[in-house]
């Protein structure tokens, strides 16, 4: 199954400059765990409970970052959450049905 993860930082109560530090700490740390990089989403095939205990791993694994010491990296964090993707659907897209293959 296709497992989405959001993660929107909290731009509000901590500073633009370490939230963005964050962010390529945790994109970069999302990749290594498996997931696809999709802007704000993380997509990976693994079923719900692999996908969401690897990225609390890699949440968890940025508390030992110098630039969160005291912090903690949940403090970062205004949505954290994920679910099924596979139903997903593209609305840049055409819909399905209006698509004709020509065979030539």
């Amino acid at each position: 199954m296709r497992y989405a993860i959001v993660v929107n930082l909290d731009y509000d109560t901590n500073p633009s400059e370490e939230c963005r530090q964050v962010w390529r700490l945790l994109h970069d740390r999302m990749g290594e765990a498996g997931f696809r990089p999709e802007g704000r989403l993380f997509t990976i095939e693994a079923a719900a409970a692999d996908a969401c205990a690897r990225a609390r791993r890699v949440v968890d694994s940025l508390d030992g970052e110098p630039l969160l010491t005291g912090t903690g990296a949940y403090n970062y964090l205004k949505e954290f959450y994920g679910y099924d993707h596979s139903g997903a659907v593209n609305l840049l897209l055409p819909p399905s049905d209006n698509i004709e293959l020509e065979e030539g």
